[in-house]
């Protein structure tokens, strides 16, 4: 006869206990200063906004990230920083922000970039007219003026540009290398200028307009001459695309001026009007008239034109 001996566990659960869910890893901190609540941060190719406290925090995977603040009325230190993700949560990636000076046209705030560069002589809901109030120069790390205000995602900006002389609004520019119009620029210079833009005005090869693409602080361009300082100019961000186009002031018609692919460039950019000159010594005879100004966001492809 056999014998059967049934083992008892004595109450124990042999089941083995769940791994913990790890915690999330993320890159956070604070933005202090002046109204820091409702400030827009670029993480790499994510958009989010600070609470009422300032405070924000993204979930991440490994990687290097740059963390971009931007708000419209509002400049920050540090303009932006780098950070690397390696197992661990980055915390404590703060900045401050202070007051920047503004102007009221079209019926909206914008920012001045360096209101020491420009001399705003009117505006309005329908104009824009600035001078030069010092000599600058976009180009390569050059910084002239600039109107704008913080755009995120795809965006269509339209204006007609008239770029004539300070002393007579009523004629073309004739200073050397004078020139205005619509820019779309990285807030954030800590590597070097980056940004797009189209002009016109009194460019290198005479009254036309001008394309270029700034990278690093490296400013391919390329002028064309046509005997005009004022036209129509348009640029239209679609993903990592722009699109810059120009045409004859009362034309249907755009014409395709250069398309520049910006993958680095942030999803938020400083978007508006620009001012400049190469000019050395005496203060450029330099007045840039901005009109007829469309400013609209898009998603999907609804097509630049």
């Amino acid at each position: 006869m056999a014998l059967i001996v049934i083992g008892c566990s004595g109450g124990g659960d042999d089941t083995p206990a769940p791994n913990p869910t790890p915690d999330p890893i993320t890159i956070s901190g604070t933005v202090s200063g002046a109204q820091a609540n409702g400030t827009t941060l670029n993480i790499g190719s994510n958009v989010l906004t600070t609470g009422a406290t300032g405070t924000y925090s993204l979930e991440v995977e490994d990687g290097t990230y740059a963390v971009i603040p931007t708000k419209n009325g509002q400049t920050f230190s540090p303009l932006g920083r780098t950070v690397t993700v390696s197992g661990a949560a980055q915390a404590s990636i703060d900045f401050t922000g202070t007051t920047t000076q503004t102007v009221t046209v079209f019926g909206e705030s914008w920012d001045l970039f360096d209101a020491n560069a420009v001399s705003v002589q009117e505006n309005t809901a329908s104009r824009l007219d600035v001078t030069m109030a010092q000599n600058a120069l976009w180009f390569e790390a050059s910084q002239g003026g600039l109107t704008y205000q913080n755009v995120t995602g795809n965006f269509t900006l339209s204006a007609t540009v008239s770029v004539r002389r300070a002393s007579d609004p009523a004629a073309s520019v004739n200073c050397g290398v004078c020139l205005g119009g619509l820019m779309a620029r990285s807030p954030d210079n800590r590597g070097g200028e980056d940004y797009v833009h189209i002009v016109s005005g009194n460019t290198p090869s005479g009254l036309g307009y001008e394309t270029k693409n700034t990278n690093d602080s490296v400013s391919p361009f390329e002028p064309i001459s046509d005997d005009s300082s004022d036209h129509e100019l348009r640029i239209c961000r679609e993903g990592s695309t722009f699109r810059l186009y120009q045409r004859a002031i009362g034309n249907n018609t755009w014409n395709l001026a250069a398309t520049y692919n910006r993958p680095d460039l942030p999803p938020t950019l400083q978007v508006g009007f620009n001012i400049y000159t190469a000019q050395m010594g005496a203060l450029a005879d330099l007045r840039v008239i901005y009109e007829d100004v469309q400013l609209n966001t898009f998603t999907g492809s609804p097509g630049c034109q």
